[in-house]
């Protein structure tokens, strides 16, 4: 049994507008409900599935059946959502550090993800209760109370692991920045 979609795709590939439509009402509600129930957030949701269908748009000249559409579809909405959460990760640690110390410079656009990306990595350099602490913070938004549960700590031992590891940061960020 062929795959009904290739023929549609195909179709879009040869500059069919009505076929793109009709793939768009075929799979639009599925995307936006799996991409909402992901991320949790309606409007991200419905960015992500005009992004799905523009990338899925612009491919469709270059695709070759190795699956069936349908599960390429979905796993560029995967890879789009993950991609999203990862930058929603790094906004949200940019923003818990960046703004309490003044000597690190808010980056331009060019160079925040250069400074995300040494954020990312400069936590790799944090001891590993430290790292566990700040990302079950940060990440995970659990409270201290969870976090020390977790951990095997007290309360207090998890405020003490949170404020080293932020210093620790900055301290890093300030170096990269001295360069």
């Amino acid at each position: 049994m062929g795959d009904p979609d290739i023929e549609l795709l195909r179709a879009i590939a040869g500059g069919d507008h009505l076929a793109f439509k009709g793939l768009v009402e075929r799979y639009q509600s599925r995307l936006l409900n799996f991409l909402f129930r992901y991320l949790r957030d309606r409007q991200a949701a419905e960015d992500l599935t005009q992004e799905v269908f523009l990338k899925v748009y612009q491919a469709a000249p270059r695709f070759e059946p190795r699956a069936r559409v349908r599960t390429w579809i979905f796993t560029i909405a995967y890879n789009l959502a993950v991609n999203e959460l990862r930058r929603r990760w790094r906004r949200r640690l940019f923003r818990l550090l960046v703004p309490e110390d003044p000597e690190i410079e808010a980056p331009e656009a060019g160079n925040r993800l250069e400074l995300e990306e040494t954020m990312a990595e400069s936590l790799r350099l944090l001891p590993h209760n430290q790292r566990a602490a700040l990302l079950l913070r940060v990440r995970d938004e659990l409270s201290y109370q969870e976090i020390a549960e977790i951990l095997g700590v007290s309360r207090a031992s998890v405020e003490s692991l949170l404020f080293r590891a932020r210093d620790r940061l900055r301290r890093l960020l300030r170096n990269r920045g001295a360069r």
